[in-house]
């Protein structure tokens, strides 16, 4: 079977903001980069759009190209971006809050569609092979497992440089923590991680500057020539801690040939090897805001 990625839609970047989407202007949009890599099943890791019903409607139009899509939700798929929407989902939220029921209403409308899964704590199986998976968020362990920052430097940078900290509800000025949603779903992978071919999250599951410095070009010569060369570099900033999260132990001990994950509009593949010998490919293949970017293509695998 073969599985393509495409990380990162946010439909409404691409298509008028909370409108219908027909066929025809859908296929304008994706037709030529969904035929130029065509395969069984569509991967999409997260951050589908800022609009649930939008969001159900470009996915129906992906099935028109797939067997099945399976996707899982990123940061984006939390926001409330509007105060009418705020107002929405916090009335529906109750104690579980108005992010987590919009979440919630995605998995509902997904859940009534033929063709098209979501894994948050669950697996979803097609022709045998297993695909598992969740959020996977963002721990902070990139800047304080060195020892760099603390807890209370990291909340800093979160609560200054994310959008996270505003458009998550309930919000940082209402004592929200980088951390609650990792806290919150860390036992939806620790359900997976050892059931799945396939394991999906929305963030990295490595947790080191080096799959930045990759992906952003980083040359560590020119360290030597300009000493502001790393603090002004877009893989150093202090940010891509809420890019990845520690996801060692899910790597070292899991039955997952390949991970997917996005957010970081970037491509990157990696083959972790592990302690045991193994390898698990760790790919990225997010969108993001390039839709038209001639040089972008759909990463396809096959197991």
């Amino acid at each position: 079977m073969t599985f393509a990625i495409l990380g990162d839609t946010h439909f409404d970047f691409h298509l008028s903001s909370n409108s219908p989407v027909n066929e025809r202007l859908f296929d304008m949009r994706f037709r030529p980069l969904l035929e130029a890599s065509p395969a069984d099943v569509l991967l999409l890791p997260g951050d589908i759009g800022h609009y649930n019903a939008q969001n159900l409607e470009c996915l129906k139009h992906l099935r028109r190209y797939y067997d099945r899509v399976v996707v899982t939700f990123g940061n984006h798929d939390y926001y409330l971006i509007s105060k009418s929407i705020v107002s929405r989902y916090k009335y529906n939220g109750g104690s579980a809050g108005a992010s987590r029921a919009r979440v919630e209403e995605m998995k509902a409308m997904i859940d009534a569609e033929e063709g098209i899964n979501y894994v948050d704590g669950t697996v979803v199986e097609i022709n045998g092979i297993r695909i598992g998976g969740a959020s996977g968020w963002y721990d902070g362990s990139l800047l304080m497992n060195d020892g760099q920052k603390s807890y209370a430097d990291v909340q800093s940078i979160w609560r200054w440089k994310m959008n996270d900290a505003n458009m998550i509800h309930p919000t940082g000025t209402n004592g929200a923590k980088f951390d609650d949603l990792f806290r919150e779903q860390k036992h939806r992978l620790d359900t997976v991680y050892k059931e799945c071919d396939i394991m999906m999250t929305h963030v990295s599951p490595l947790s080191e500057w080096e799959q930045f410095k990759i992906m952003y070009n980083y040359q560590p010569a020119l360290d030597q020539i300009d000493p502001k060369y790393s603090a002004n570099h877009e893989a150093m900033k202090e940010y891509r801690a809420f890019y990845c999260f520690d996801g060692r132990e899910y790597l070292e001990n899991g039955s997952m040939k390949h991970w997917v994950f996005g957010h970081t509009h970037q491509r990157f593949h990696r083959a972790y090897t592990r302690q045991d010998g193994k390898t698990v490919d760790i790919h990225c293949n997010s969108i993001g805001q390039l839709v038209s970017r001639n040089s972008f293509g759909l990463k396809v695998i096959e197991l």
